[in-house]
């Protein structure tokens, strides 16, 4: 099952600077740039690109941007896709600040 899900079905939130582990705490609490930019500027609360599958939530901009915006050609997908994660430092591991912490 794929699909916009609540954060609170994904996985505990790491510690800031840990691996992510697809909790989807950071684009719940609220739209990145890119989501802003590309999808709507005035996007309250949780990201309409959260997407649940596997027991993780992910970005759909990253994972399959057509599903957002509008795109000229198939291959233009995997390109966006790509370029995105690089922007959005995916991999780098988790940049949420801590419930509770400032």
């Amino acid at each position: 099952m794929s699909g916009i899900m609540d954060v609170g079905r994904g996985p505990a939130k790491p510690i800031l600077g840990d691996p992510c582990n697809g909790c989807g705490y950071c684009c719940a609490m609220e739209a990145c740039a890119l989501a802003r930019e590309y999808i709507s500027a005035d996007i309250p609360g949780p990201c309409p690109a959260l997407e649940f599958e596997g027991g993780r939530l992910r970005c759909g901009l990253v994972r399959r941007p057509s599903l957002y915006m509008r795109l000229p050609n198939e291959w233009a997908d995997a390109l966006l896709g790509s370029l995105f994660a690089q922007m959005l430092g995916v991999g780098k591991g988790c940049d949420a600040e801590d419930p509770g912490r400032a």
